[in-house]
Parts: structure tokens; sequence; C-alpha cells
């Protein structure tokens, strides 16, 4: 695998991309060892998705047990042998970021790729470490794609750690959006309000800790029983982000999904996670809404609750605002502009800036609503990581004010959201927002990427309206 840190390429981002890694080879070792049984795998060029991989890396990790650390490397670096499958292959990596496994990047094996980042500056192997010391879990980032003539493209990756030292993955790529598959899931033609989602979340939680965790998750995975209720149903995670409950995705139970994304890379789970160790509250997700051959990424409303210092529940329901979207009805809604590709380039050029001309020239630059950082809607201002907001070119009068706990119109804490996305996750957040450099008032989905200058301060953007693809 190589860097891309210093190559930003064009691509829609989703929920995201795979992997790395690779290894020596013993000299004289046999590289056609069969693997212990036949893998649970699709013919090379053919479609992977969730329900494939996960069986088929842990018949990889089942190997690595079996045969060895040694053994197990030689052939999982045979790009021909059976447990490489094209596009679907299996990767290594040690836990201090060595690349002990990767077929088709042989140029890797035995360096070290810890800092390595996809486009758009993801911690990728980090994240990998992360997640399989946690046993096992999802990551999502961009990366290069062997069967489509290294195409940088959205994947996502599993991983099971094996001993402690090392850890077996691959990875599938596949269309944005592709969130907790939630196949069969029924379609309410009425709306919930906001008031329905917090009462169902509470009822949720108090009936948690009545009943123990035990009993209230098996209810939770029960589509028939009284907390799924169609599109309104609990989901349930531990505070590191691993999956207990969700009825209409059990494949992913007792995974880590700390760092897995959604189709505009915003880490949902560990977001969720943070808002519940804060005590609960709202946040905003999205969903897809498939209609006449385009889909829609509508804006959810989602509510979070800790049942304990150690788990909490939540559910989400499609923004109120929005309920012309269930049906496709995009009259008075605004589609973005813009491309996530150009928010990211503008922020991080805006934070490289920073760091060569300093601060006060920055803020200077920042604050000018014709200066090099303003492309219509498309701006930055600068915060500290106090609150406090340092420079904005469309909200002077907020200019020196402390924002730390500001709360929108749906109950999100917008500010210590971002500051959380842009310490812990992948600086990307979904909120609703005025479009200050137009003057209204009404809130509209945006999507906000931040990135740290230093440790006191950080630049942010964001893209304006509803996703339509």
């Amino acid at each position: 695998m190589r860097n891309h840190t210093c190559v930003f390429l064009a691509i829609t981002l989703v929920v995201a991309c795979l992997i790395v890694a690779g290894c020596v080879q013993p000299g004289g070792q046999d590289t056609t060892v069969p693997a212990p049984t036949p893998l649970p795998v699709p013919q090379k060029g053919a479609n992977v998705t969730m329900k494939e991989i996960i069986p088929y890396v842990n018949s990889a990790a089942a190997f690595a047990r079996e045969q060895g650390k040694e053994q197990a490397l030689v052939v999982f670096n045979d790009p021909n042998s059976s447990f490489n499958q094209g596009a679907l292959y299996i990767f290594s990596e040690g836990m201090d970021g060595t690349a002990l496994a990767e077929p088709f990047e042989h140029e890797i094996v035995g360096t070290s790729i810890l800092n390595f980042t996809d486009p758009y500056g993801i911690p990728l192997v980090k994240n990998l470490i992360d997640t399989a010391r946690q046993g096992k879990g999802l990551v999502s980032y961009q990366y290069r794609n062997p069967s489509r003539n290294y195409t940088v493209e959205p994947k996502v990756s599993y991983v099971v750690n094996i001993d402690g030292t090392y850890y077996v993955g691959a990875g599938y790529y596949e269309h944005p959006g592709t969130v907790f598959p939630a196949a069969g899931l029924k379609k309410d033609p009425r709306n919930f309000t906001a008031e329905e989602l917090v009462s169902f979340v509470e009822g949720a939680a108090s009936f948690a800790r009545k009943n123990g965790k035990a009993q209230a998750v098996q209810l939770f995975m029960n589509t028939s029983g009284p907390f799924v209720r169609d599109e309104l149903y609990i989901i349930a995670y531990d505070s590191n982000a691993t999956n207990l409950a969700h009825p209409y995705s059990p494949g992913i139970w007792n995974l880590s999904l700390k760092h897995y994304t959604d189709e505009d890379a915003v880490a949902i789970i560990a977001e969720l996670t943070d808002v519940a160790r804060r005590g609960g509250g709202f946040a905003h997700t999205t969903r897809q809404i498939p209609v006449g051959g385009h889909v829609i990424y509508a804006p959810k409303l989602q509510y979070v609750v800790p049942v304990d210092d150690t788990w909490w529940v939540s559910a989400s329901i499609l923004n109120p605002d929005f309920a012309g979207l269930r049906v496709g009805n995009l009259t008075g809604t605004r589609i973005r502009n813009h491309t996530q590709e150009e928010l990211y380039t503008l922020v991080d050029e805006a934070v490289m800036y920073a760091r060569v001309n300093g601060k006060e020239r920055t803020l200077g630059e920042i604050n000018n609503p014709g200066g090099r950082f303003v492309k219509g809607d498309l701006f930055v201002w600068a915060e500290g990581f106090n609150g406090t907001i340092l420079a904005d070119p469309f909200f002077t009068e907020g200019v020196g004010k402390n924002y730390l706990n500001y709360t929108d119109a749906y109950g999100e804490k917008t500010t210590l959201v971002g500051i959380s996305a842009t310490h812990n996750g992948t600086g990307f957040v979904h909120c609703m927002f005025p479009d200050t450099s137009s003057g209204s008032p009404v809130p509209v989905p945006k999507l906000v990427f931040s990135q740290a200058v230093d440790d006191s301060w950080w630049i942010g953007g964001g893209i304006y309206g509803v996703r339509v693809r």
C-alpha cells in the first residue's frame, strides 16, 4: 500500500475502504498450502458484501491459528492462493503497524505503514489496529481496488485479532451508503415526531435498567417485539462502540464499529457513543431513500440514552421537516452543489495556510468575505477548542463569543459534536444549520469537516443541502 496523504483523488466518499499490509516470505516455504475448509467466498470478479466477508475472514483467522503465523503469512502473501479472490484478499499487520501480508503489494512487506492515511486524511492503519485490539470489527476508508486497475474506491474492511500481536482482515468495495443493511425493513407511511422518538428510546433505556442487559438485548433483537415499530427500532452499543443489538443487521453483533463510517465519512457510532458519554441527547444522521433511479440521503434525527456508563441505546426517525423525501418529493429541498472533495480541499488548504502564515494573518483572511477561503456558500471559519469563534466571514456578530454548549433547533450540541469528530473521528459530521452566507435563518442539512491547526484551535467548513445520487 502506498501513502495517499499527498494525493487527493476525486471520488465519492462513503462508507468506506480497505486495507494494507504485506510480509517477508520465508525462503523455501511451500506457498500452496490449502485452507483447512472450503472458503465461503464468491468467484473472482463477483460482487462481495458484508454478508460474505465476515465468514471469509473468520475462516482465514481460523487457518492462521491452526497453521501458525509463519506458514499462514506465506499463504496470505501468495496472490494465487485460495485466500485471494481478486478484489477480495487477505491482509495482515502487526499491532505495531508492520505490514505482514499483502498479496498485491509485496513492496511494503516488512515495512512500517503505521502512519498511512487515505485521501481524506483518515489514519486507516491506526484505525485497523485500534479495531483489532477490540477483538474484531469494521473499518471504513478509501483504497485501491486491484480488480479495477487499482482505482481508489470506498471500502469497508473487517479485521480479527489473532493472538494480540497481529491481525488478519479483508475488505470489500461497494457503492456509497450501504450502512447497516436492513433487509426486510418495513416502511411506515406515517412520520414519527421527535417527542415519540424520545419517549421510545427513554422507554427502552428504562426497561434495560429494570430488567438487565441480557433480557433487554434479546428483546431489542426481536423484530416482532415492542422495541421494533417498523422504521422506529432500538439499537444498542457498549461504551467502546461494539454492537450489542441491531434487529435488522444481526451480522454485526459483537463487532466494533468505532471506525465504521456512513457515505459521508461520518463515524456515526463513535459520535453516538460520545453523545451517550456526555449524558445522551440528539445527533443528526442520514438514511437512504431509493426513488426513481436515484438515492436520496435524507436527514435523520437520532436520539441516544446511556443505560449506564457501560452501554447505550438509540433510535432514529426521518427528520419531520423533510417528510416529503419519503416519497421522493424534493420540492423546496436544497440539494448539494458542492462535493465532499471540495470541502476537504478548502479546509485542508486553510489549515496549511495557517501553519505557514500564523494565526493572526489567517484569521484576517478567513474573516474576509472576498478572501481566498470563500467560494460562494462554501467557506471556512475558525474556532478555538474551548468553543470560542475566532473568525467567520458571514457571522461577524459571533466572533469572540463562546458557543461550546450551543444547541441547534433539534437538540444537537453542534459545537461539541464537531470538536469530538476533530479529535476522535474523521473530522466529518452531519448537522442542521442556517446558511449564514445567504442570511436565511432556516436550518439546512449540512456536512461539516473540521481539522485542527494545533492543540488550541481548528478550522472548519461545510456544504449545504441533501445529497442525491
